[in-house]
């Protein structure tokens, strides 16, 4: 996942499915996702207590950027939002060739509750 990009909310309690349609909609509205594109699938995992969701960002994606980082600090409040590029680190200790355990892998076994 270290050359990979994606959005993680922190704290999501409640059906995954509803949180994957509630953010392709809400996204929709705000434009920032674009020409029909939508997330189709978000990892849910346990961290510190918290079950979390990734929205990872796929290639074939349309959307504003700009528009969804200010979304993210307007919201970071509420949802706790934060890039997967700074959750690892900040949060697991780094990627995999990063000094130590790699903690994406550890998360990928034992924590990855599911997949939509």
């Amino acid at each position: 996942m270290k050359e990979e990009e994606g959005l993680i909310l922190q704290g999501c309690g409640g059906d995954p499915q509803e949180w994957l349609e509630g953010i392709n909609d809400l996204f929709t509205k705000e434009g920032i996702l674009q020409d029909g594109s939508v997330f189709k699938k978000v990892f849910v995992f346990k961290h510190e207590g918290l079950t979390n969701l990734l929205f990872k960002f796929a290639e074939d994606m349309k959307m504003d950027i700009g528009k969804m980082a200010i979304w993210r600090l307007r919201s970071h409040e509420t949802f706790g939002g934060t890039w997967l590029s700074d959750y690892v680190p900040n949060r697991l200790g780094g990627f995999d060739g990063d000094e130590g355990e790699d903690p994406v892998s550890a998360l990928e076994k034992d924590d990855w509750g599911m997949e939509l």
